[in-house]
C-alpha cells in the first residue's frame, strides 16, 4: 500500500479529475469556481479520497431527493 501523503499518480490523478467533473456536472454556476480551486489544490491520496467520497455523498443524497422517471414500457 502506498504512503497516503505521497502524490497522485497518472491513474489517480485521473479518477480525482472525473470526480471533478461530476461535482461540476451537480453543482451550481456560483459554486464552480472554488470546486474548481480546490481540486487544483488536492496533491495527496489522503485529500482525493476525502474529496472523491465527499463527490460520491453529493451525488448519492442527490439521487435520493431526485429519484428516477418510472420506466418506460417495451413497445409491443
Amino acid at each position: 500500500m502506498s504512503d497516503p501523503a505521497s502524490e497522485l499518480s497518472a491513474t489517480q490523478q485521473a479518477m480525482l479529475d472525473l470526480a471533478l467533473l461530476c461535482d461540476l456536472a451537480i453543482a451550481a454556476p456560483q459554486e464552480q469556481e472554488a470546486i474548481r480551486a480546490r481540486h487544483h489544490l488536492i496533491r495527496t491520496h489522503v485529500a482525493a479520497a476525502q474529496y472523491q467520497h465527499e463527490v460520491e455523498e453529493r451525488i448519492r443524497v442527490r439521487r435520493i431527493a431526485r429519484p428516477s422517471p418510472p420506466a418506460v414500457p417495451a413497445r409491443p
